[in-house]
């Protein structure tokens, strides 16, 4: 299993981009975590791109979050980025 925790992007399908922080996990293909996100709303489209800082990129489903929390859910598709 691997892992990353560190500082992302997500980007919007409209181009609009945030900065959060991550804690990732992978298994096999598999991939899912969190996203730290300060002042962000996720009320839009729920797919969204992930970008590390070291530009390898990646396709994320946000999920839920407490109205009170910024954490939210992510759960990845494809091959982790990390």
């Amino acid at each position: 299993m691997s892992r990353y925790r560190g500082p992302a992007t997500l980007i919007s399908s409209d181009g609009a981009e945030v900065e959060v922080y991550v804690d990732l996990r992978a298994k096999q293909r598999e991939w899912s975590g969190t996203a730290t996100i300060g002042d962000f709303d996720a009320s839009g489209p729920h797919d969204r791109t992930l970008r590390l800082p070291d530009g390898r990129e990646a396709q994320v489903t946000l999920g839920s979050s407490a109205a009170w929390s910024d954490v939210i859910a992510l759960a990845g598709s494809g091959t982790p980025p990390f």
